[in-house]
């Protein structure tokens, strides 16, 4: 079987550091172990490709035409409306390539101008997955700028009615996608993890004097990264001298120089690694003693739609985690058993579970343990793509 692993965002290197990245990955792994041919047509290769993915066939296409000719003209950068032409050029030679290749299912991660799945898998006559993982067209509004939105819904509905399933990470995503294209075929696949690349941690505590809390992901608001200092210091305003939390995070972005400002204010001892390669992440989190998803409290009327990576990631390293209960958080953790829960924007419950876990060294290896065991029996990307492929018309289970 001949997969083509189509995304034309280029705002998710193929091979880079995202939580974004690391999906695209686990999901050509998965197709991988299934047997799978695989070759990807993106708009941005990246550079930090993994030794295991060093066979991978990559064919990319950058959606430069709009700037090099803004630039021949004497006129300046491209604009917006230039820049969404230029993605979506850039995904029809990818879809045209597709064809030219040929292959037996188009799987694309949903992009905001692109139309290849419903190109390629239309000429191609073969089934096609459309994987989406945020609406992204409110996302690109609030945060970014969407320049023509009548195209991007009418891209979206152009391809989800192409796809025999449009794998979708959340019920909140699973909604959104129903409310804009009536009709289309949606399928719950929440994320996993990779046990395998991603190990235990070794039992017992880390430093004899002082405990560390782990945070993974881009430092980006939604994160609740500031919370997450917060409550450090508020734990450790009552800890004593052996049950004081430092904090470690793993990650960069745009946040990063208001948290140092932040850490520094509060007196919160705090390590940034800055961005890393995936294959770094998990010896890092063996550094620390616990891990913790602080994501605050949403918006009001609007739906935690993401089905968060990095939770997955604490598990298969077997942390002991404090998270938020948000969103999708509760139908993966179990509150007391593979992590400890608190209520979105309050500090001090959090700091509350801290200082529960930094007193108590045998709840800390019961909850990794569990934790672990939880991503190995529940969690892996073969299952993901399983589900997926099931829905696929004259397609078998994955094993």
């Amino acid at each position: 079987m001949r997969v083509a692993y189509v995304c034309a965002d280029p705002g998710v290197p193929v091979f880079g550091t995202k939580g974004s990245s690391v999906h695209v990955q686990e999901i050509v792994r998965a197709w991988r172990r299934a047997g799978a041919d695989v070759t990807v047509y993106c708009t941005r290769a990246g550079t930090d490709r993994p030794a295991d993915l060093a066979w991978l066939p990559v064919v990319e296409i950058p959606p430069h035409r709009a700037e090099r000719a803004g630039a021949a003209s004497g006129a300046g950068p491209a604009s917006g409306e230039e820049r969404e032409r230029a993605i979506e050029e850039a995904a029809v030679a990818l879809a045209e390539t597709v064809v030219r290749d040929g292959c037996d299912v188009v799987y694309e991660r949903y992009s905001l101008f692109s139309p290849a799945l419903a190109m390629a898998a239309g000429a191609l006559r073969v089934p096609g997955v459309l994987e989406v993982n945020a609406p992204l067209i409110e996302e690109q509004q609030q945060y970014r700028q969407l320049f023509d939105r009548r195209l991007a819904e009418a891209i979206l509905q152009r391809n989800a009615l192409a796809a025999d399933t449009v794998a979708a990470v959340s019920e909140p995503v699973v909604r959104w996608v129903e409310r804009r294209v009536p009709g289309a075929k949606t399928l719950l696949a929440p994320n996993g993890v990779n046990t395998e690349r991603i190990g235990p941690r070794p039992r017992g505590r880390r430093h004899p004097r002082r405990l560390t809390v782990g945070f993974v992901g881009t430092l980006k608001p939604w994160h609740g990264v500031p919370a997450l200092l917060t409550a450090v210091a508020l734990a450790n305003a009552s800890a004593d001298t052996d049950g004081r939390w430092t904090v470690k995070i793993i990650g960069d972005g745009p946040g990063r120089q208001d948290l140092e400002r932040a850490a520094a204010g509060l007196g919160v001892e705090t390590e940034f690694t800055g961005a890393v390669a995936p294959d770094s992440v998990p010896g890092l989190l063996h550094e620390c003693d616990a891990a913790a998803a602080p994501y605050p409290q949403p918006v009001r009327g609007r739906e935690d739609y993401f089905s968060p990576l990095k939770v997955y990631e604490y598990l298969a390293a077997g942390m002991p985690i404090v998270a938020t209960a948000v969103g999708q958080i509760p139908s993966i953790l179990e509150d007391g058993r593979t992590g400890l829960l608190v209520a979105p924007g309050d500090a001090s419950a959090f700091a509350a579970a801290l200082l529960r876990l930094g007193a108590d060294t045998v709840l800390r290896e019961r909850l990794g343990i569990q934790a672990r065991a939880a991503a190995v029996g529940l969690y892996s990307w073969d299952g993901v793509l399983s589900r997926i492929t099931a829905a696929l018309p004259g397609r078998q289970e994955v094993a």
